[in-house]
């Protein structure tokens, strides 16, 4: 359908921020080949969900890779027009994504997010599976359950990884993979589908996927990242709940099952959906509201803007849902009974055009005219900018057979994107001067300047259109003389087994020379060192006999866990807490995670 004479086809995503064509082509080259015939160019942008930008990520679909992302995070391939419906990527360490394609004019252009996959933990498939990781996120298995891609049975060491994806902010619901729709239990079509939370649920041995062997199932707890239903009532433990997995292939979401809301210590709203299933992948928890169709009617556009449209329902959460424009109308399916706030940004050649409103769609149809205000040229939707140390070894003086981390020098990093502008420049109020050719992108540079640096810097990016209208955007960034290790990924699973409570620690980190674990009252005080290595790997894991080294030392009790990763500036830590408990008289349960779900009890 068309919005308005001479309008272009677009997709609108409720609860969901699409790019448009004209944002993402500036990554694209001038003199890019037109539309060979059955086949659809497609242009896309790869980053991560705090805008940093990623190379190297494989873009492919059943035929294979069709291309890589380059050092500007930007991919660029052909693909045969009834196979360019969604594609999938990946990159080593990040959680699986697949993207949904617009196509228009034989063009397709998409903006894809993906999220550091979480770091994976070493389980025995010979025993029952029972790990709870990042968010209370958890997945529990009977022994002998896993077989690999060939059906055979697996046995030994294999990796368990869990990533759950937090709803609730707008920059991770970007990982949410696929369509914000699907297929219901009872085969219907679900044009709208609303998130409370998603998990990736990854089995491997040697680098190749496991899954549950037919005839097998397991329990799994998806956390609940948003505490209320789209009609703003609370979500209550006992509610049933809609478990879909995602058809990686299609984009698509199929509900496999109902699930259960149970408690969950460790879910940042203290409550999860237990189900039970019978494969591995992303899992979902959603409801499929009823629905309304909305006739929208702009005001005040030209006949050449093209259209974005954001939505997200007004109950302070990011919710989730897609349609396209029908070819009968400006109709588009909204959850029906429930206040949504629309935004829209229209791109035309004199400029960009904007216009808000909330609105509810109450019946089966309804009805709103969007008002549109403009133009304005040039634009820039955003400047991002963050510092990036970097470390170098040298020999420490103090101890000349040692070696240790020193700052070589920070970097700024930045990522913008714009439209309308016939150049943009970056500047600071150091002398720093870069000219950006595209619309959107990033960039990386020295802050030094001469061999010195500043403490504060204040960028400034321009953009200025043909006819001399600017626009600017800054941003403050400062100098880290003295930078704490980079910690980029830290893990914990904990383990309560029937002879002995463990947890294994693994993490990612850059610029620290050693590492110290001790344990304390959950106050901190009477803090008692169990570990430390001088000399710390950047990428490594421990693990730690919690019964042995603090059970059989301090008795029964809850201890807060330390970790302390540093270097000569600083130091970075985490922490998490854990209840240990007499094995020989009964059991019962601790909590795990990062400092990210424990609460006030972690720093």
């Amino acid at each position: 359908m068309y919005m308005g004479l001479g309008m272009k086809r677009k997709i609108i995503c409720l609860l969901f921020l699409i790019f448009s064509a004209s944002i993402i082509a500036g990554c694209s080259s001038s003199d890019s080949a037109p539309p060979t015939a059955g086949n659809v160019n497609v242009t896309g942008l790869v980053r991560t969900p705090d805008k940093v930008i990623l190379e190297d990520v494989e873009v492919y679909n059943d035929d294979g890779v069709l291309a890589t992302s380059n050092n500007s995070g930007v991919v660029s391939f052909s693909v045969a027009a009834d196979k360019a419906g969604s594609i999938r990527l990946r990159k080593p360490g990040y959680a699986a994504q697949t993207v949904m394609l617009n196509i228009n004019d034989g063009r397709a252009d998409f903006l894809a997010t993906l999220g550091k996959r979480k770091a994976a933990v070493t389980v025995s498939a010979d025993v029952p599976i029972d790990i709870t990781g990042t968010s209370g996120a958890m997945v529990s298995l009977a022994a002998g359950a896993l077989v690999d891609a060939s059906g055979n049975p697996v046995t030994g060491d294999v990796q368990l990884s869990i990533t759950p994806v937090d709803v609730s902010d707008d920059d991770e619901l970007g990982v949410f993979p696929g369509a914000f729709a699907g297929t219901d239990i009872n085969g219907n079509a679900a044009p709208i589908i609303m998130s409370y939370g998603t998990v990736e649920y990854q089995f491997s041995q040697h680098g190749n996927e496991l899954n549950l062997a037919g005839g097998q199932s397991a329990t799994i707890e998806i956390p609940v990242f948003i505490a209320n239903h789209p009609d703003g009532t609370p979500i209550q433990i006992g509610d049933s709940g809609a478990l879909w997995y995602l058809n990686e292939t299609s984009g698509q979401w199929v509900q496999e099952n109902v699930g259960t809301v149970v408690a969950s210590v460790d879910s940042p709203t203290g409550m999860a959906l237990q189900a039970t299933v019978t494969h591995f992948s992303w899992w979902n928890h959603d409801i499929a509201p009823q629905l309304c169709d909305l006739t929208i009617t702009p005001s005040g556009l030209p006949n050449d803007a093209e259209v974005d449209l954001f939505a997200r329902t007004q109950n302070n959460r990011p919710r989730s849902g897609s349609t396209t424009f029908l070819d009968s109308g400006t109709t588009v399916t909204m959850p029906r009974g429930v206040d949504v706030y629309l935004q829209s940004t229209a791109r035309a050649s004199d400029g960009l055009y904007r216009a808000s409103t909330i609105d509810s769609c109450d019946g089966e149809v309804g009805s709103l005219v969007l008002d549109f205000t403009g133009p304005e040229s040039p634009v820039i939707f955003s400047l991002t900018g963050r510092v990036k140390p970097y470390f170098i070894l040298e020999l420490d003086p103090a101890n000349p057979s040692n070696t240790r981390w020193v700052l070589e020098r920070n970097d700024a990093i930045f990522t913008w994107s714009s439209i309308r502008a016939e150049t943009r420049v970056l500047s600071s109020d150091q002398g720093h001067n870069t000219t950006l050719g595209n619309a959107t992108g990033s960039t990386q540079f020295p802050m030094d300047l001469n061999g010195s640096h500043a403490t504060q810097y204040l960028f400034t990016l321009t953009a200025t259109d043909d006819e001399g209208n600017t626009a600017t955007k800054t941003e403050n960034l400062a100098y880290d003389a003295t930078p704490k290790p980079i910690l980029h990924q830290f893990n914990i699973s904990k383990i309560d087994g029937e002879t002995a409570q463990t947890a294994t620690l693994s993490w990612d980190v850059e610029g620290a020379d050693s590492i110290t674990i001790s344990y304390s009252q959950v106050d901190g005080s009477g803090m008692t060192q169990l570990a430390t290595d001088p000399d710390v790997a950047s990428v490594g894991a421990t693990a730690l006999d919690l019964t042995q080294d603090i059970f059989a030392v301090a008795g029964a009790g809850t201890y807060l866990i330390t970790i302390e990763f540093t270097n000569q500036y600083d130091t970075t830590t985490r922490t998490f807490f854990s209840w240990l408990y007499d094995l020989s008289g009964g059991g019962g349960s601790g909590g795990d995670g990062d400092d990210s779900d424990c609460g006030e009890l972690c720093t």
